[in-house]
């Protein structure tokens, strides 16, 4: 079940994240309800701590809260969390420039998502991904997701990396996400690896030449 609140705010980055839509929703799970919201701002997340499973990116739940405010603390980032009533993060989805092998590509970001251990196949990410996705301004956006298998819990989802790809790739292709060859060196490390793209509907024509004969896809 959700509940969903709309106000306007005014959010980071330059151009078309600008005076984008706060949201926010309550969501009833087995494990609990929780709070789903973007556009975080460093008091909220300064107000929160992480979960003890939440820990791919950062190994420690102690180091991923650093991380997290420090992208809330970005004016060219965007954070939405999935906390808990005892003001637990319990999953989060974070929007960030992408790195310098697409530098100078006007709009293009990097998504990561992450799900607490003991808070997955609940739901959370896909309602977290909705959150980011259903908004207008991402439309003038290009977002890479490049998924690392030394980031991917595959014990606690009891599945090897292959298997773990595919369902990667199954959440990200209902936002419209699609799978792009690359020579990326952190993509060819592993053949689970695997780079997501969207491109959104108003991106210039200009901006999608210049992806597609950028020196990482192929």
């Amino acid at each position: 079940m959700l509940h969903v609140a709309r106000t306007t705010a005014q959010l980071h980055d330059s151009r078309s994240l600008e005076n984008d839509i706060f949201h926010y929703k309550s969501m009833t799970t087995p494990a609990g309800p929780i709070f789903l919201q973007d556009h975080c701002p460093p008091a909220l997340v300064e107000s929160l701590r992480a979960d003890r499973g939440l820990r791919a990116f950062a190994r420690l739940p102690e180091r991923e809260h650093a991380l997290l405010l420090g992208l809330a603390q970005r004016s060219d980032c965007r954070l939405a969390l999935a906390y808990t009533r005892s003001r637990e993060i319990v999953g989060q989805v974070t929007l960030a420039p992408a790195n310098s092998w697409w530098e100078g590509l006007a709009n293009t970001y990097e998504i990561a998502v992450e799900v607490s251990r003991g808070w997955r196949n609940l739901g959370i990410a896909r309602q977290l991904l909705k959150l980011v996705f259903e908004r207008e301004p991402l439309e003038h956006h290009i977002v890479l997701g490049m998924g690392l298998s030394w980031h991917w819990d595959m014990e606690g989802l009891g599945i090897n990396r292959f298997r773990y790809r595919q369902v990667i790739e199954q959440l990200f292709a209902s936002y419209g996400f699609v799978e792009y060859l690359t020579s990326e060196a952190n993509i060819r490390m592993d053949p689970a690896n695997i780079l997501l793209g969207r491109l959104g509907s108003a991106v210039g024509q200009q901006t999608i030449n210049q992806f597609f004969s950028a020196p990482a896809p192929i």
